[in-house]
């Protein structure tokens, strides 16, 4: 991976024009095994490349993909026609070049342990198996990608990094007079830091938590996030920090910079220079160095994430969160998680509760509305009674506001996990709508 020969190859590519220019490109080598009940049922290795041209020429912008370096002056000329058609946008404008702190993003030794893949993979369901009621390994699949990533412009951006992700994933079975089942997952750059024995027996333990599970009469009352779920909700809230969905009015924050908006002692922290995670990256996709941003401070919206055309356009500086899609550049979080002086440990969380449930899943987050903050749910988990775990609850739902969820937080613990590039501790919440 030498990073002058990538980044010379794909200047070579580049037409001669007096428009602006921005090339990003990523090359990725994935390397995937998937199996269940004890053996290994597929093994795919691919790799690809991509390349995202956008052209700035009087300010209009226009953008092309393609998959190949010898594609992309034929891509460069489609986006030039592009941008020669469109409308004007004063706010449109490239980055300058500027420091990028060196990050550690790349394992070795992920690389030298990929072919222990399906080892680990059966090692993992094996693992899962760890209860006699425990009778089925439904799904499980472990994923190595190698990724090299760039961003040259033609105001001298020229920045390159390779980097590394390992993810895993599970699904089990477990059978009592009952069959429930339960999931894990995680993701992280450097394979030290994954447990596939941790995977594993958190989905069995979520499979035979929920065994023999019983209904319940709607009320209203407390509630505690796994990390997992509120990781889930945090994820909705993410969007709203959006610069980009801000200045269009599809925030549930817009217009309120500077006021409390969510629970007084939470902050919401983006931070892409995390020591060894997930999200962690020196540049984003416009080549921007990334940073830590305390977006939401003792429950006030101080920051937003932006991009250069956002920063512009707010008249402000990139936060170094552009990321690419189909449609050219947005905005994205690289680590958002939340943080808070005072935490608990989650036992000491379950002991306040006088009625609630602890949510281990939620089925259909997708649908809560990033604009409204709206949600309704589906949930399952276990009733607490007293500070006491009772008996699992299954076909139980939760509704309410995203923001009100967040205003209602009465306590957090401190557990934090990552599941990708969002984090969160267990949350105990109050004046939750639950319906049976």
């Amino acid at each position: 991976m030498l990073q002058q020969h990538i980044l010379n190859e794909v200047i070579k590519e580049i037409p001669q024009t007096n428009a602006h220019w921005e090339i990003f490109f990523l090359k990725r080598r994935l390397y995937c095994v998937e199996g269940k009940d004890l053996r290994i049922d597929k093994k795919k290795a691919a790799s690809h490349e991509f390349f995202s041209i956008r052209v700035i020429k009087d300010k209009k912008a226009g953008f092309a993909t393609c998959g190949q370096k010898n594609k992309i002056k034929e891509a460069f000329e489609f986006a030039l026609n592009i941008a020669e058609a469109s409308d004007p946008d004063e706010f449109l404008s490239l980055p300058e070049p500027g420091e990028t702190e060196k990050l550690n993003v790349f394992d070795e030794e992920l690389i030298n342990k990929k072919d222990l893949l399906p080892d680990f993979l059966l090692d993992m369901q094996s693992e899962a198996l760890f209860d006699r009621r425990i009778k089925k390994i439904r799904n499980a699949e472990i994923t190595v990608t190698v990724d090299e990533r760039g961003v040259i412009n033609s105001k001298g951006i020229a920045v390159y990094e390779p980097s590394t992700t390992c993810s895993a994933y599970i699904v089990t079975i477990a059978e009592n007079g009952d069959s429930q089942m339960g999931w894990s997952y995680r993701a992280e750059r450097f394979i030290k830091n994954i447990s596939f024995e941790a995977v594993s027996k958190e989905a069995g333990l979520n499979a035979l938590m929920l065994l023999n599970s019983k209904k319940i009469k709607p009320y209203r009352g407390q509630v505690i996030f796994s990390p997992l779920v509120a990781s889930q909700f945090l994820g909705v809230i993410a969007q709203s920090l959006s610069a980009e969905n801000y200045q269009k009015g599809k925030s549930v924050f817009t217009g309120r910079m500077g006021q409390p908006v969510i629970g007084e002692s939470l902050n919401i922290i983006d931070d892409g220079l995390l020591p060894e995670r997930f999200g962690s990256i020196s540049f984003d996709a416009e080549g921007v160095c990334t940073s830590k941003k305390i977006l939401i401070e003792k429950g006030i919206l101080k920051f937003l994430l932006h991009n250069t055309y956002t920063a512009c356009r707010a008249g402000t500086r990139s936060t170094g969160n552009a990321v690419r899609t189909d449609a050219g550049v947005s905005v994205g979080p690289t680590n958002l998680y939340i943080e808070t002086e005072e935490k608990l440990n989650p036992e000491n969380l379950i002991k306040q509760v006088e009625r609630g449930i602890y949510i281990i899943e939620v089925m259909g987050m997708h649908t809560a509305n990033p604009v409204s903050g709206d949600f309704s749910v589906g949930i399952s988990g276990i009733y607490i009674e007293k500070g006491e775990m009772k008996y699992p609850v299954k076909e139980a739902v939760i509704s309410g506001n995203v923001v009100q969820i967040f205003k209602n937080i009465r306590a957090v613990g401190d557990n934090i996990k990552f599941f990708g590039n969002i984090g969160s501790p267990t949350l105990l919440v109050e004046g939750v709508d639950i319906s049976g």
